[in-house]
């Protein structure tokens, strides 16, 4: 009955989705969640941006480490990154556990980025690959209006 999407096609597009909806509730919940939890400043979000941008110019570094792990395995443990940092945040509300959580999930969010696109290119035939992208696409739409139709829902709620 499943066997239909055990192809790595479904698993990309998972992926992709998990990527999408991880990033999107840090970077929606992350602003009021500083000020309010972290007594976060101008300044310090300011540092705290400027850090999350950090592992996005060291995405070259992704050539090398693929020197040392397969691409595969470099992905998930990259999208483990992203999650795990986004699901700690809240456990850290300091400024320096804010950098450390932001760090950490932007290193996974950049490194799985980078590869999302490499993956798909080997995985899927070439023909289907336009459709495949397009999928992921929209599955990280999904993904974004989901988060924010959950806080919305949330926050409306709670009032």
């Amino acid at each position: 009955m499943f066997e239909r999407y055990k192809k790595p096609e479904y698993f990309l597009i998972l992926l992709a989705a998990a990527g999408s909806f991880a990033f999107s509730s840090w970077h929606t919940l992350l602003n009021n969640f500083a000020v309010e939890q972290a007594a976060f400043t101008g300044i310090e979000i300011g540092i705290l941006q400027s850090l999350r941008e950090v592992p996005g110019f060291l995405a070259f570094t992704t050539v090398f480490i693929l020197l040392i792990i397969r691409e595969q395995s470099f992905a998930l443990l990259s999208i483990a990154l992203l999650g795990m940092g986004v699901s700690i945040t809240g456990l850290l509300p300091s400024e320096y556990g804010l950098y450390f959580t932001t760090v950490l999930m932007s290193v996974g969010f950049h490194y799985y980025f980078t590869l999302q696109q490499s993956l798909t290119l080997q995985w899927v035939e070439k023909e289907r690959t336009p459709l495949i992208l397009g999928r992921q696409s929209s599955a990280k739409s999904v993904a974004s209006i989901l988060v924010f139709t959950g806080i919305w829902v949330g926050l409306d709620c709670c009032k």
